[in-house]
């Protein structure tokens, strides 16, 4: 059993096939089967997929009685519970839960403890596709402290809004299980996989430095619903430390470190929780129609919008101390250089990576000489500065177009390196609109905090120029994960100076990489921006990244 003083506990995932409603009987005994096979392992906690029994596709048509369904999923229950307690083991699992008197369905976990008793549960808050049709959400998000640790779940679909995760971890969680049916297509099966295992889950691991044991099911339901399996335990440093194959039933087995979700800190770096600026994030809780740009939101389309040719650059200055006369004129003719290639490549959006050791007596030098290259054009370009208000230092990303600065953003939240010389930015998160959408701004860590991204969505962006400094690539599968979750673009500017490696990329809504560039390489990519793709938020039918959100419910992202 689990070593409480280590904060140690052994955990099964099973990950089992999809069955149609028709076999459910078979599918009971299959699940009680693999049990079995699981507790064989002496497991702490047995961990079994989203809607696990009867099924998960549940149209009326196939079962018009859902009061039977309920009775059906209570019995289902009470025999499980009798497993949990033959065997000593707590499960988690999902199933139908059906409410009599109001005639509702729910999707719903329930983790059950080693005596067979209910300890609690939690319903799916963001709808799926097609199960909107006959599941309600919810919005409690409870944190469960069990002899064997704090437990939080959540369910599929609910892993791509970044605020239930953040919420189940503020209340102390130290695992967060999330089940699912991880739909899928493609021509061979052991190639399927799915944005949530590829990126979304391994990024709310990392956001919130905290464990997440994934559960998925195989093949297919109803010969349409295919399920890529790929089952796993996600670290708190975002990395799946034991993942299952996509086209067969197993169970993963593995021993996990709970002690290791109480370190918040990346990288020496941040601290997830503690650097929060809670005071800055009301934008998150505010009803969607109370949205000042609710209307982007409702009517996504603008014809008027130009789709901007957008560029990430590379570039570094030549020797360690850009003090020096020559080397900061090296780094005016770099600039021109790209701005002048670029611009003969049609690109409308150049962004430039950060240089280190510029002194703040050169902004001024730097942003005349781009306010002069895009004079008499519509090209836009981004730039990381430092500046000084009195006794106050700033680093600022700019936006310069048409040979004006039009923006400007001073970050807010300020790694551990930079505390004694960099002041927290004041100007809140602005959005800049523009021929080319509306352009929201990130500097360094920033992009690691979830909520900043989604308030300048929130408040309409289109686009997040993000300009950091990382060398372990953790900034990729964060960049795809701001994408999809906000369903707009994000061009990512990585240093390759110092601590930086490169690989700065610009990501679709849709969370492709669709530019990018090599390592440690000055070098610059481009590629095409499609605005409406960031105007329309719905991800599939009856699913919208926006308009389904649940503001009310995340108040616990702006306690203080």
């Amino acid at each position: 059993m689990s070593n409480i003083k280590n904060k140690t506990i052994n955990v099964a995932i099973l990950q089992l096939k999809a069955w149609p409603f028709s076999k459910h009987e078979e599918n009971k005994e299959h699940i009680f089967q693999f049990i079995e096979k699981a507790s064989t392992l002496k497991p702490d906690l047995i961990v079994l997929p989203e809607c696990v029994y009867p099924c998960y596709f549940l149209s009326p048509r196939i079962i018009p009685d859902y009061k039977a369904l309920g009775i059906l999923c209570d019995n289902f229950l009470t025999e499980i519970k009798n497993y949990a307690k033959k065997y000593g083991t707590f499960l988690a699992l999902c199933l139908p839960e059906y409410i009599p008197d109001k005639n509702l369905l729910y999707n719903s976990a329930v983790l059950i403890d080693d005596k067979g008793e209910e300890i609690g549960r939690t319903r799916k808050s963001f709808l799926w596709h097609f199960d909107s049709k006959w599941f309600k959400p919810d919005s409690y998000y409870p944190v469960f402290d069990t002899r064997i640790g704090k437990i939080g779940m959540f369910i599929c679909a609910d892993g791509r809004q970044p605020e239930i995760a953040r919420s189940l971890s503020l209340q102390g969680a130290e695992v967060l299980l999330d089940f699912t049916n991880l739909v899928t297509t493609g021509l061979e099966k052991r190639n399927w996989t799915n944005p949530q295992v590829d990126y979304i889950i391994p990024t709310r691991a990392l956001e919130n430095r905290i464990w997440i044991v994934l559960a998925n099911k195989v093949g297919f339901e109803e010969n349409s619903i295919q399920c890529c399996g790929k089952s796993a335990f996600f670290s708190p440093d975002g990395e799946a430390v034991k993942m299952a194959s996509s086209d067969h039933e197993e169970i993963l087995f593995k021993e996990i470190d709970l002690s290791l979700s109480n370190q918040k800190n990346i990288n020496n770096a941040i601290d997830v929780f503690k650097d929060r600026r809670p005071e800055l994030y009301d934008y998150i809780t505010l009803p969607t129609n109370n949205l000042p740009e609710k209307d982007i939101f409702l009517k996504p389309s603008d014809a008027k919008i130009k789709n901007p040719f957008a560029a990430v650059i590379q570039i570094k200055g030549q020797s360690s101390s850009l003090e020096k006369d020559d080397d900061f004129s090296t780094i005016l003719s770099r600039i021109e250089y790209y701005f002048h290639t670029l611009a003969e490549q049609d690109v409308d959006i150049l962004s430039f990576s950060q240089i280190n050791n510029l002194s703040i007596q050169n902004n001024t030098i730097i942003l005349d000489l781009l306010k002069e290259l895009t004079k008499n054009t519509s090209r836009l370009c981004s730039f990381v500065l430092k500046e000084n208000e009195g006794s106050a230092n700033y680093k600022t990303i700019y936006l310069v177009q048409s040979g004006k600065v039009i923006g400007r953003y001073s970050k807010t939240h300020i790694k551990f390196p930079e505390r004694d010389n960099i002041t927290p930015g004041k100007d809140g998160f602005p959005v800049y609109k523009t021929q080319f959408g509306n352009i929201g701004l990130l500097l360094d860590y920033e992009g690691f905090f979830p909520e900043i991204a989604r308030i300048l969505t929130l408040k309409g962006a289109d686009i997040i120029i993000w300009a950091g400094q990382f060398g372990l690539d953790e900034h990729i599968k964060i960049c795809q994960t701001r994408s999809a979750e906000n369903k707009i673009f994000t061009i990512c500017l990585n240093s390759i100076e110092q601590n930086g490696n490169g690989h700065s990329v610009i990501v679709s809504p849709s969370g492709q990489i669709i530019a990018g560039c090599l390592e440690n390489q000055e070098i610059a990519s481009a590629t095409s921006i499609s605005i409406c793709m960031s105007r329309d938020k719905v991800i599939v039918p009856n699913t919208n990244a926006i308009l389904n959100r649940l503001p009310e419910s995340y108040y616990r992202l702006t306690s203080l």
